[in-house]
Formats: C-alpha cells, structure tokens, sequence
C-alpha cells in the first residue's frame, strides 16, 4: 500500500468515526417521537394564580402530531367551572397553548367567558409558566402564574401504612378538590345488579364510539368509580360494559357510581358511557378511576347524543 492509499484509508476511517460519533450525539439529545410523545400524553393538575385569586386547573392531553398538541382544559374554583377544548406547539421543552373553544361553563353573567393563552415550560413531570386571557370583547382579562404536574398512576399503599411522603402530599394538594381518590374497597356481590341485555331492556340509539384509552392491569379483578366532573349539574348516563347495560339512566354525583370487574369467562372488557342527557351544562361529562390492588388509572370523558365515550380494560387472563 503506498502513501496516497494510507491517507486515503485513514481519512477514510477518520470520517466514519466522525459520522459514528454524530450519530450518537444526536440519539442522546433528540430521542424518539413515540418516547416523547408517551411522556406528554395525559393529565396535568395544578393551579393558576391571577392576583392572588387561585383556580384549580387541569391540562388533559388526549393527542400529539407531530409538534402539535390537542386536548381540553379544566378551569374551576368553589363558584366557577369552565371546560375548553386547546391547540398548542412545542419546541423541545417549551409550551404554547391556547385555549381555542369554550365547550362547558356555570357562568351566567353578562359578556364572554375569558380563553386563556399560556407560555410554560416542562422541568421533568412539571410544567410552569405564566398565561394572559381575552374574549372578543375584552383584550386583557388579565394575566397570572401557572404551575402544574403530571398525574401519575398511583401506585396503591398497603392498608395501615404510616404518613404519607411530602411527594405524595404534594401530589394530593395538587388535585381538584371536587374528588377524592381512595383504595378500592371490595363490594358486596349483591352491590353489583346483573347485566341487562339490550335486547331486553329499553331500544339503545346507536351513536358513534370514541375509544378513550386502553387500560392494562396484571390483576383478574378492577374497581370501577365514575363521578361528575367539576359542578354537579345533573348529567344522567347510561353505563354499558361489553354491550349490556349494567346501570340504566343513573345521575352522577360527586359520590362515585361503582361496579366492579372481575375475569371470569372474559377478560377484555369495552366500558361505554352513553348520555342520557347534557345535563344544565352541556355536554355530558365526568371522570372514570379503574383502580386494582397496585395502581389507579383515571381519564376523563365527554358524552352527548350523538357520539359515547368509552374506555377497553384488559385484565389478567386466569385459565
């Protein structure tokens, strides 16, 4: 090999290297899509603060395309519930979100209620920063602080454990205070009224289907809890689970409508919330918790007269 092929090789195996070592710079700084996206998807509670007025807040991510996000928030205080649904962009750990349609609201004054533009940025399972307001007829509602956190599932503590850790406590003030989360407690078999067959009982209209989520437990049994969601307001629903009504036209409550799910013959379950009606303040919404003995899931759901939300529950399947 003469001296012009050495070079050649070494320059050669010099620019490998480099391309090598590029590639894993920009493994390590720009991970995948699906792992980022998985990360943002879900719920986000906390507060906002405008001049020491402070409102529970709540920032569901139901969708990621791309940079974009699309969900629906939750603003509320002992007077006041609004559900808007929000677009935003994101660039690496930065947040726009606007909030761009009013779809749910007790307020009964004069004008329109105020949508909320906020700037916040993700510091690992938390995102802060602050939002300005306006509607058509006022520019500025005013301006504030926001600070909110990742719900996780909760992983359920051994019964007579000692006092919760800071974390856990910070977790549970961070919550709205309409609805406490508990360990299952296991019901009474005469509790739970058999499943109806549709065919026996009132015509169901049919309407669309939204699947919500799919939940996974490694457990054969689940406790299932719905509540209305921020102001009772008279929501009525009917619950349907693998095509049979298991409670028909029940109004929701801040106490939870409960049924347990337990694989017997079958361990996949489709839970449908079919809306009897909107309620005072359309639509019908409320929040699903599936909790088992490790961990309690939670989603939220809107149902009207047209299209069911439902949530898939798979559970350990026992021969």
């Amino acid at each position: 090999m003469n001296s012009q092929s050495i070079i050649i090789f070494r320059r050669m195996n010099f620019l490998t290297k480099k391309r090598l070592k590029t590639l894993i710079i920009l493994l390590l700084i720009f991970p995948s899509s699906k792992i980022w996206g998985q990360s943002m998807l879900g719920i986000w509670s906390g507060k906002v603060n405008q001049n020491s007025i402070v409102y529970n807040y709540t920032l569901d991510i139901k969708k990621i395309t791309k940079d974009s996000i699309f969900g629906i928030t939750i603003s509320s205080s002992k007077e006041f519930y609004s559900e808007t649904k929000f677009k935003g962009i994101v660039n690496a750990n930065n947040f726009s979100i606007q909030e761009s349609e009013l779809i749910k609201t007790n307020y009964k004054g004069t004008g329109s209620v105020c949508l909320m533009m906020l700037k916040l940025k993700k510091n690992n399972d938390r995102l802060l920063g602050n939002f300005t307001s306006s509607n058509k007829d006022i520019k500025d509602c005013g301006s504030g602080t926001v600070s909110l956190q990742l719900v996780k599932e909760k992983k359920n503590t051994a019964a007579g454990s000692k006092e919760s850790t800071p974390t856990q406590r910070q977790e549970i003030e961070s919550r709205p205070a309409t609805i406490t989360l508990s360990k299952p407690e296991e019901l009474p078999r005469t509790t739970i009224p058999a499943p109806i067959k549709l065919n026996d009982q009132r015509k169901i209209e049919q309407r669309d289907i939204e699947i919500l989520n799919t939940f996974r437990f490694k457990e054969d049994s689940v406790m299932i809890k719905i509540y209305d969601n921020g102001v009772i307001d008279g929501d009525v629903i009917t619950l349907i689970v693998n095509g049979n009504i298991v409670f028909d036209k029940i109004k929701l409550t801040a106490s939870p409508l409960t049924y347990a799910l337990k694989a017997i013959a079958n361990s996949q379950f489709q839970i449908e919330c079919y809306a009897d009606n909107l309620g005072e303040i359309p639509p019908n919404t409320g929040l699903i918790t599936i909790s088992s003995d490790s961990k309690t899931s939670e989603v939220l759901f809107s149902s009207d007269l047209k299209k069911s939300a439902a949530i898939k529950v798979v559970l350990k399947n026992i021969p």
